[in-house]
């Protein structure tokens, strides 16, 4: 009988445990997540959205051809491709808002480009829209004409 009761005991504690993560899990600062997010940008840590993302993640980057969607897996690739195409990536995250599970940022890119060893700086506009403490939808706009000003490339218009 004892022996069933300190299982009975353990079980509820591993129970507990368990909500509690998944209860801070849900809580997670909106910034917080934003910051980690471009962390892991900037550090070319594929690995660090499992802990970041949704699992029916999907972004919307407005890029100079259109509207691209992407999921996690699509991101962790263009994530492996930014960490292969510059290198010295910093993040500023400013001007940020929060409101209705949303969380909404101007972030600054500085970096240097590994090809043509030129220093380039992009600024964009992110809003994320967050779902139990993970990011679930990303709609992004960047300055990429101006970012391929910056590095000399060939058909960028002046």
């Amino acid at each position: 009988m004892r022996t069933q009761a300190k299982a009975f005991a353990a079980a509820a504690v591993a129970v507990a445990l368990t909500a509690s993560l998944l209860h801070r899990r849900k809580q997670r600062d909106p910034e917080e997540l934003l910051r980690s997010y471009y962390d892991a940008w900037g550090g070319g840590d594929v690995d660090a959205l499992d802990d970041l993302l949704a699992d029916d993640f999907c972004a919307h980057v407005h890029t100079l051809a259109g509207t691209d969607d992407h999921d996690a897996d699509e991101l962790a690739e263009t994530i492996e491709s930014h960490a292969h195409t510059f290198e010295h990536v910093e993040y500023d995250v400013e001007d940020v808002v929060k409101a209705d599970g949303r969380v909404a940022a101007r972030v600054t890119m500085r970096a240097r480009h590994k090809e043509t060893e030129r220093d380039a700086e992009t600024v964009g506009l992110v809003i994320l829209r967050l779902d139990g403490g993970r990011i679930a939808e990303e709609w992004s706009s960047w300055d990429y004409l101006g970012l391929a000003r910056q590095l000399g490339l060939a058909g960028a218009a002046s």
